[in-house]
């Protein structure tokens, strides 16, 4: 299983790349590169062309379509189309050791993705979780039909969620007012 770390992002809101933040006494990409390199296997960082240049010798994966996430996670595919990816997002500062452990324990092989349920929401969160070589034909579709949406492609695909016993993990921060309340946050 190799991981995928989603740095690609725009950061409109932010007014800064949100992979460069840092919320465990590191920036954002290299906490969560050490987290997954650590406990999943090989990791990419997912980022645009010009990203590059922040991250040194860490192996990336360029998106070359910048379509937001989806993008990301069809460059990955192709680099290694028959193998699993474990893929987050740069934004999800609560992301930890536990949260990765608990989805590892929850794979099901037998579906396309594994993914958390959001307990307040009920929506599927495309953005932490195993995505399965079985999604490649259906990634290819929808990057094919520009519907970019990963949210509605696990719909599409029929995945179940798994249930999230923390909803922390699943809180991405998109704002400077964001940053400021997670600052004062125990992790």
């Amino acid at each position: 299983m190799n991981g995928l770390i989603l740095v690609g992002g725009q950061s409109t809101r932010m007014g800064a790349d949100k992979s460069l933040l840092s919320y465990h006494a590191k920036p954002q990409w290299e906490y969560l590169l050490e987290l997954l390199a650590t406990n999943v296997g090989p990791t990419y960082l997912s980022c645009r062309g010009h990203q590059q240049r922040y991250f040194g010798n860490t192996p990336v994966l360029v998106d070359q379509w910048e379509v937001g996430p989806l993008g990301g996670i069809w460059s990955a595919f192709l680099h290694k189309p028959t193998e699993p990816w474990c893929i987050v997002a740069c934004d999800m500062p609560f992301i930890t050791l536990q949260t990765i452990t608990y989805l590892l324990n929850h794979r099901n092989e037998q579906q396309a993705a594994t993914v958390f349920e959001h307990p307040s929401t009920r929506f599927l969160e495309p953005l932490v979780g195993i995505w399965e070589p079985t999604v490649l034909p259906w990634v290819s579709q929808a990057m094919s039909e520009r519907a970019y949406s990963p949210m509605k492609l696990l719909q599409k695909m029929s995945v179940q969620g798994v249930p999230c016993p923390d909803e922390r993990w699943l809180r991405n921060i998109n704002t400077p007012d964001e940053r400021e309340e997670v600052k004062r946050q125990d992790f």
